[in-house]
């Protein structure tokens, strides 16, 4: 892989410094070359130029987070104590990317060991779907800021429910059984609709849930378990805009 990331750096560069190619397309080149720069990691430069060369790829601008005077009256500003009082109850800590109102960026958050256990075809399937749903996850994040106004928990929390999202639909968290694959994909999409649905599950409903799916207990603990771990930022957000709602509307 070290040979296609070095021409696919070549030939970005070269794309970037001749004059000849439209700007927007320059701006694109460069934009890859610096997010390389940022996460190392070939599979996403690939899956990138892929998009760049089918015409697919996107730019994301950054939010709008300073004192601006049309902001006060939104309901982050409105209600900001309410929210500091429900991210600080769930222990979130934003980085400066969250504060500063960068682009979501789904590859910055990804636990190595998830693509450590593909092989290199699953990982770039697996790039190319973090771009797909990058691209959802900025819609998202541009829809809640225009009605909420910015705040660091909607770009953190969108940005966990969207990796975690692609992790399950690109990965089975199920230990190889004797009932075959297509039974350990209709258990975990049963399980993951489960805590869609209800966030958080308690554990009766994770007894019955194994129960009825007949799964090894190990195997529905470990990815419920993975979920929670990864999805905290997430449910303070979900908490955020619960609350900014009902007192929105009061």
């Amino acid at each position: 892989m070290d040979y296609e990331r070095d021409v696919l750096l070549w030939y970005l560069g070269t794309v970037a410094d001749d004059a000849r190619y439209p700007p927007g397309l320059r701006n694109k080149a460069t934009h890859i070359i610096v997010s390389f720069m940022r996460h190392r990691n070939a599979y996403r430069l690939l899956a990138q130029a892929t998009e760049l060369a089918r015409g697919e790829l996107v730019m994301y601008p950054f939010q709008q987070v300073g004192n601006i005077p049309r902001n006060i009256g939104l309901p982050v500003r409105r209600f900001s104590q309410n929210i500091r009082a429900i991210t600080t109850a769930f222990g979130i800590i934003p980085t400066n990317e969250d504060n500063e109102g960068h682009p979501i960026e789904l590859i910055s958050i990804l636990d190595p060991a998830i693509e450590a256990s593909m092989n290199d075809n699953q990982k770039f399937e697996f790039h190319r779907a973090l771009l797909v749903k990058e691209r959802q996850a900025n819609a998202d994040l541009a829809r809640s800021v225009q009605r909420y106004g910015y705040h660091y928990i909607f770009r953190a929390g969108l940005q966990q429910y969207y990796m975690t999202k692609t992790v399950v639909e690109m990965l089975n968290f199920w230990t190889p059984d004797p009932r075959g694959n297509a039974y350990r994909v209709r258990v975990q999409r049963i399980c993951y609709a489960a805590i869609e649905t209800r966030l958080r599950l308690n554990n009766l409903e994770k007894t019955l849930l194994i129960r009825t799916t007949r799964s090894l207990p190990n195997d529905a603990l470990r990815f419920w378990a993975w979920i929670e771990r990864n999805r905290v930022a997430y449910n303070a957000m979900k908490a955020c805009i619960l609350l900014l709602n009902r007192l929105n509307s009061s």
